[in-house]
């Protein structure tokens, strides 16, 4: 089953107004998920019975590489776990983590330790990509070395098809190659204006969404997950709008 979720990061502005309003907009809107990027110090409890009440399920939480260890780790997993929510993603590497291929190697062990801990409570581990992880770190690129240096057991992959785009990648190819790794996607258009590229509206970029889409359904991914970060319009119109061509997309060739 194909699910659509709301990447909360893209209508931050209003989260940080009203979150549990913000949750009931998004699921009028016609998400069926949220994916959190923060709680905004809401209780677990809370957030349980606001979405069960709207019929809106976890689709991931964001957090960074410090909240993957010891105390904050236990934390999140706690919170996961009342909240009903299966996947913790590390979000971004900040550029200290992230020079050369060492520092992925690092991260791959943090990673394959917090990966261990996740499945011993029944939850998942993923990773989003942005653009830096493409470039090349001696002989492979950050991307390949989190692939090879993890155990596949322990991490799993949210595809940032924008990003992967934007490096130059095919991809519907660059999914096939993570295979049974890729358990999200996050699905964005991309606008190109001279030597600008920015996120736009779904449908009005460059982006052969149709085959993306088709590909993610063909792979079984558990969530489209819609995200935007550059607006030419208000934020509610954007993510209305997003859905609604989800939605069209998802359901051809069923």
């Amino acid at each position: 089953m194909q699910r659509k979720a709301l990447q909360l990061y893209t209508i931050k502005e209003l989260c940080e107004k009203d979150f549990i309003g913000t949750l009931k907009n998004v699921a009028q809107w016609g998400y069926e998920g949220a994916q959190f990027a923060g709680f905004y110090d809401t209780p677990a409890g809370q957030l349980k019975n606001t979405l069960s009440e709207l019929g809106l399920k976890p689709a991931g939480s964001h957090t960074g590489l410090d909240q993957l260890k010891e105390d904050s780790l236990k934390r999140q997993i706690e919170y996961s776990h009342e909240i009903g929510n299966e996947l913790i993603i590390l979000a971004y590497l900040t550029e200290e983590n992230r020079r050369n291929l060492d520092d992925y190697k690092r991260v791959a062990d943090t990673l394959n330790k917090a990966g261990d801990l996740l499945k011993s409570e029944g939850l998942k581990l993923g990773y989003h990509n942005h653009d830096f992880e493409f470039e090349k770190q001696e002989a492979l690129t950050g991307y390949e070395i989190l692939l090879s240096e993890t155990d596949p057991s322990l991490l799993s992959f949210e595809l940032d098809v924008y990003w992967a785009a934007y490096k130059g990648y095919d991809v519907v190819q660059f999914m096939e190659t993570l295979r049974d790794r890729l358990v999200t996607l996050h699905v964005k258009d991309m606008a190109v204006k001279g030597s600008e590229r920015t996120s736009t509206i779904f449908g009005t970029g460059e982006l052969d969404l149709a085959s993306i889409v088709a590909k993610g359904k063909e792979m079984d991914v558990s969530w489209f997950v819609v995200e935007q970060e550059h607006f030419e319009t208000d934020l509610e119109t954007a993510a209305k709008e997003n859905v609604r061509v989800l939605q069209e997309l998802l359901k051809q060739n069923v």
